[in-house]
């Protein structure tokens, strides 16, 4: 069980816990972003929702791919993966759509890096304030 913090709130979760919630569920229309669960490609913010009972409007997409990716599922932006579906259904990717989507895979994963790197210095001060 992952513990983390999004928006201020405290979160406990694992990758059980959010498979067993999206089971059966519906996954809404992606826009933007999305994270894979199963067989299925669910919107973030809709999984993070789901499982946890908050509003939406109370935390960013980028926070749900953080908490998601940190329990192991993948996350990326929308239309990597539906030049990766055409590539699965027998369509041979171009190189430059394979190029692109390794490059915008990338980036995704950075944008979570960074974010858990900055509550990590965040987490850090706290305790060296806490220290002094």
């Amino acid at each position: 069980m992952k513990r983390m913090t999004v928006g201020g709130r405290k979160l406990e979760l694992d990758r059980e816990q959010v498979l067993r919630a999206m089971r059966r569920r519906v996954p809404e229309p992606i826009r933007e972003h999305l994270v894979e669960i199963g067989d299925e490609l669910f919107p973030p913010k809709q999984v993070l929702a789901t499982i946890t009972g908050w509003e939406r409007t109370s935390f960013t997409t980028m926070e749900a791919q953080r908490v998601l990716t940190k329990v192991g599922f993948v996350c990326r932006r929308a239309h990597v993966a539906q030049s990766e579906a055409a590539t699965k259904a027998g369509e041979a990717a171009a190189p430059t759509e394979d190029l692109e989507r390794r490059v915008e895979s990338a980036e995704a994963n950075l944008v979570v890096v960074h974010q858990a790197i900055a509550r990590l210095s965040e987490r850090l001060d706290s305790l060296e304030a806490s220290r002094r």
